[in-house]
Parts: C-alpha cells; structure tokens; sequence
C-alpha cells in the first residue's frame, strides 16, 4: 500500500470513528453519582448523559477542540431541542432514550454545579 493510499484508509477509519461514537456506550467514561438514570440535581448529570453525551462531550459536558462544552449559549428549550433533531455529526435522540426530565436535570447541572 503505498504512503497516499494509507493516508486516505487512515482519515476515512477515523472520520467513521467519529460518525459512529457518539451514540455509543463508552464503558470507560465515569459514571455520574446519580444512580437512577434520571435528575442529575443529586450530584452529578444523568445515566442517559454518560451513556449518549459523554463519549463526545465528556464526562461532565465541557467538550474539547472538536465537541461543544454544553449547552453553551444554548437556552434550555433550544439545548432539547437540539438534542432531539441533532446537529452536524451528532445523532438525534428521542425521548426514549433521554427523557425530558435527565435534559433538564443536565442543563441545570451543566450550567450551575460545573
């Protein structure tokens, strides 16, 4: 395979990483205090964040180079409903599987105990 052709394989393999994380699970991110998958308010941000968010935003949603710290500027109504239709290369997430309660719950948590 010659230096070009491995260039190529190598940015198509990470761009499909890239595509492809978000959505899963990432054992290795530390779970949050709140142990029922719902409000983040007793101590950390949902069950439903570490396992959809984190993998990209981290554990605690402050991004990096590529991912957005949440929510930003976001005003709550906006931060759900971006999650729900997503953007650029984030998926969308339904109610089923981030319940209106845990979005709330992160926003508050994000944008006060961080």
């Amino acid at each position: 395979m010659t230096r070009g052709m491995m260039v190529i394989v190598g940015a198509a393999l990470a761009v499909a990483s890239l595509l492809a994380g978000c959505s899963s699970e990432d054992t290795s991110t530390p779970k949050p205090s709140s142990s029922s998958g719902s409000s983040g308010a007793s101590g950390g941000l949902s069950l439903a964040f570490t396992s959809k968010c984190a993998r990209c935003h981290g554990s605690t949603g402050t991004g990096d180079a590529t991912y957005p710290s949440l929510p930003g500027a976001l005003t709550p109504a906006t931060y759900a409903a971006t999650v729900r239709s997503g953007r650029k290369a984030m998926p969308m997430f339904g109610a089923s599987e981030i319940s209106d309660a845990d979005l709330a719950a992160d926003y508050d948590w994000m944008k006060t105990k961080r």
